[in-house]
């Protein structure tokens, strides 16, 4: 069962079990990744592992200096628009850990949620 926001849009709040899934999905794919589900934006990033990264560094003299360095960049998995309804994953500790999660929903008294349902955001 999905909750439906207040304001007038035609988006629902989908169960983050399903949203979950359909992450690790991605995740196993490890692809790059941008659509519209649930009636929201969906973006996937794979980890990015770059040996040789070059990066632009002030120097010493007020300058810029141009230096390689090895640069990470976890996979990451976001859904929604923030200050209305937004969920994320990201792989910070490594690609076959547990994703670290973020959720980002807005006040109650300007969105409806059925919070008493097992289905609903808050008890997902």
């Amino acid at each position: 069962m999905k909750s439906r926001l207040s304001r007038g849009q035609d988006k629902c709040i989908p169960e983050l079990t399903k949203v979950r899934e359909y992450a690790n999905v991605l995740h196993l794919r490890g692809e790059a990744y941008q659509e519209q589900m649930w009636g929201w934006p969906v973006h996937y990033e794979p980890e990015l592992i770059e040996e040789n990264a070059l990066f632009e560094l002030p120097d010493a003299d007020n300058g810029m200096k141009r230096e390689r360095r090895r640069h990470d960049s976890p996979a990451s998995f976001t859904v929604g628009e923030s200050g209305i309804w937004f969920f994320s994953l990201l792989w910070e500790n490594g690609h076959d850990a547990e994703p670290v999660e973020f959720l980002d929903v807005a006040p109650v008294e300007e969105a409806s949620f059925d919070v008493a349902s097992s289905a609903g955001v808050a008890t997902s």
